[in-house]
Order: C-alpha cells, then sequence, then structure tokens
C-alpha cells in the first residue's frame, strides 16, 4: 500500500468514522508469498517466504472509553466494538473478519497485555483468500496498534505465537507460525528462510539478474480451505504419532520404513510430500543465493506437483494458471516454473518471470488469473508509523 498517496484519504476516512480528535498512527503490515515450502510449516519443517509490497493498515488513536475497543473494517463496510475486560468470539459469519482483531486481543491479554481501548480503521490492498496471507497482515498490524494503544511493546516473533492463537482460536484454522513470522520478521529485499522448528531465520537476498517473482491470482475462494487445510494437519500429526514422533520433521527415513505398514495411504502421500519439500526448500535457496534460475523454475514445478497429486490442496484453476504459463514459455522461455502458493483450494501461483516479459504474460494469463496479477517486490516486515 502507497500510503503517501492514500494517506491523506485514510485520515479523512478515519475522522469522518470516529470524529475530530488527536492524531492517530498506523500500523502497517505486508501480505507474504511463500516461494517453497508449503504445508510444512506446521510440521516443524522449513519454509521460504517472502512480505510483498501489498499491506494491511491499521489506523489507531485512543478512544474515549479506555475499556472498549471500537473497529471499522473498510473493504467489508462493518465496525466491531469490544470490552478489553472480556473478549469473546464473534459467531456471526457476516462478521468473522473482527475475530482476528478479537483474537489477537485476546491473545495479547493472556500474555500480561493490560489493554486498553481505542478506536481503530482497517484498510488494506492486500486480496483476501487468495493465499497472500491477509489473515496474518491483519492479526499482526492490530497487534502492533494494540501493543501501542497499551504503551507497551513486543518482541516480533512473540508477536508473531499471539496472532497464530488468534488464528487458531478465533479464526479456527490451525495455521502453522510460518504467515505470521515472516509478516513480522521481513527484511526489504530478501526472503525468510525459516525453521519452524527452531524458528531461527536467514535472510536469503533475492537478486535474480532479468527476473522476478510474480503472483497470477485464480480469484476462485473454496468454502472448503479452512476444513480441508485441518483436515490435512490431522492427517500428518496422526502420521507423526503412528511413527512415535511429535512432528513429521523428527521421524527418520529409518521410521518411516519400520512404521510404514500403520500408515494409510493418504497418510503416505502426506508424509512424501512433506519430506520432499523440506529438501525443495533447502535446495531452492541455494539456488536463490547462486542465481540458479533453471533450478529454481525446476524446483516451483515440483513442489506444484507434490502439492498436487501427494497434498491434493491444488484445485483446477490452479492447475490452469500453471498450465497456461508453462505454454507461455514454450513460447518465449521466459517462465521456468511456477507453484501454487497459500494452502490451496483456490488462492494464486507464484512463478518465476523474465522481469520484462511480465506485462505480456499479465495480459495473456487474464482470462485465468481473475483476480488479477502482481509482480514481487520483497517487502519489510510490520511496523509503526506517524500520520
Amino acid at each position: 500500500m502507497n500510503l503517501n498517496l492514500e494517506r491523506a484519504r485514510i485520515l479523512s476516512s478515519f475522522e469522518q468514522r470516529f470524529g475530530p480528535g488527536d492524531r492517530p498512527r498506523f500500523a502497517i503490515a505486508p501480505g507474504r508469498s511463500n516461494l517453497i515450502g508449503e504445508h510444512t510449516d506446521y510440521n516443524n519443517g522449513l519454509v521460504l517466504p517472502v512480505a510483498i509490497d501489498r499491506h494491511t493498515a491499521v489506523v489507531f488513536r485512543p478512544g474515549k472509553n479506555e475499556k472498549s475497543v471500537t473497529v471499522f473494517a473498510e473493504s467489508m463496510d462493518a465496525s466491531d466494538t469490544f470490552d478489553v475486560r472480556s473478549i469473546k468470539p464473534l459467531k456471526d459469519p457476516s462478521l468473522h473478519w473482527a475475530n482476528y482483531v478479537r483474537g489477537t486481543a485476546r491473545a495479547l491479554a493472556n500474555r500480561g497485555i493490560a489493554l486498553k481501548g481505542g478506536d481503530l480503521y482497517i484498510t488494506s490492498d492486500l486480496p483476501r483468500g487468495a493465499g497472500l496471507s491477509s489473515s496474518a497482515a491483519l492479526e499482526t498490524a492490530a497487534g502492533l496498534a494494540l501493543l501501542a494503544l497499551a504503551n507497551k511493546k513486543m518482541d516480533a516473533q512473540k508477536l508473531a505465537f499471539a496472532a497464530q492463537e488468534a488464528e487458531h482460536k478465533f479464526a479456527g484454522v490451525k495455521s502453522g507460525i510460518m504467515d505470521q513470522t515472516v509478516v513480522g520478521r521481513a527484511e526489504a529485499g530478501h526472503a525468510l528462510l525459516l525453521d519452524c522448528n527452531s524458528l531461527k531465520v536467514r535472510h536469503i537476498p533475492i537478486a535474480l539478474s532479468g527476473y522476478s517473482f510474480a503472483i497470477f491470482d485464480t480469484g476462485v475462494r473454496h468454502k472448503l480451505a479452512s476444513s480441508e487445510y485441518n483436515k490435512r494437519r490431522a492427517e500428518c500429526e496422526h502420521a507423526a504419532k503412528m511413527m512415535r514422533q511429535k512432528t513429521l520433521r523428527a521421524v527418520s527415513t529409518e521410521e518411516l520404513l519400520k512404521f510404514a505398514g500403520k500408515l494409510t495411504a493418504n497418510e503416505h502421500k502426506r508424509v512424501r510430500h512433506v519430506f520432499t519439500e523440506n529438501m525443495r526448500v533447502i535446495q531452492f535457496a541455494a539456488a536463490l543465493e547462486r542465481g540458479d534460475v533453471a533450478e529454481l523454475g525446476r524446483l516451483l514445478l515440483a513442489s506444484h506437483y507434490s502439492l498436487a497429486i501427494d497434498y491434493e490442496v491444488s484445485a483446477p484453476e490452479l492447475d490452469e494458471v500453471v498450465r497456461q504459463l508453462l505454454f507461455q514459455n514454450s513460447r518465449d522461455g521466459a517462465c521456468p516454473g511456477a507453484r501454487m502458493t497459500g494452502g490451496g483450494f483456490g488462492g494464486a501461483v507464484v512463478a518465476l518471470l523474465k522481469t520484462e516479459a511480465y506485462p505480456a504474460y499479465a495480459e495473456a494469463l487474464s482470462p485465468y488469473a481473475k483476480g488479477g496479477s502482481l509482480l514481487i517486490t520483497p517487502a519489510s516486515g510490520a511496523r509503526l508509523e506517524k500520520a
């Protein structure tokens, strides 16, 4: 979000909504695209996401009632108010968006933060449900705003855990820690190599001569995504339990061979994806550092086919975008590889492209990427700004 261009409009809208008063502040959090390492985070595996130059901003200031938080979501044209002393999830589907804010507030309170009231105005240029982590961006931006209202600070990783708790307990999605971590800890111009077991990070420079990553959004939002996401996680957890480990990250090849007979056919496929995807993350990070475009493309395609066949989280629309990208590549050689990104069952595809070819690809893919496309500019993590 280009706040330099939008700032005046947002501030005017904030004042129209909440009335005149002290000048508000901005809590800004980016979306993210996961370059590789899908469905490995909740298995304590490896991931390589990048923050993108699309953001959610929460404009905020103290409210008249220090125990009450009022939230307005611009894109939903809806509002919510809750008492910081008693925060519960909402059951109304039309107000599901508010559970991300409520859940984050509750998670902060659970960590000893004495919350104070305020007025929060949410605006965003992140498409919801596109696999670009709009939920983690909202949680993180809301968390920063609530902390600032309470005159408190929190380590970025601790805030990431609070946001993840909101996702689990208030939004009903058992997400891993990847999204919230990269939203909070990303560095501009870099991808973030995260070990979801140790939480160690390494910032990998993205400096591919003549190439960039691009997003192609199918525009498809399948309702089954959350339930199927939780089902995949349960399958992985059961498989790990059968092999007497807490997560699949801890399972060795020997243990897999020893306990293979106790796994269902589907569990075998899920385990195979997680095993091979973790290796692809390592190979991808190395290829990114040495600028090996051909290897990056190969790994993207291998990841997509593994997600489609072994993890079964792709969708016909995602597969079609990948096919169309490969078709265009057969004509001009400008797209070495692509894959679905995000939880699956809809959403977006991330592709490696010659930067100069992006406009032509965006036009050619427009009938299939109905949610639009964008060229990724690796962005920095969440931050507070003055109005």
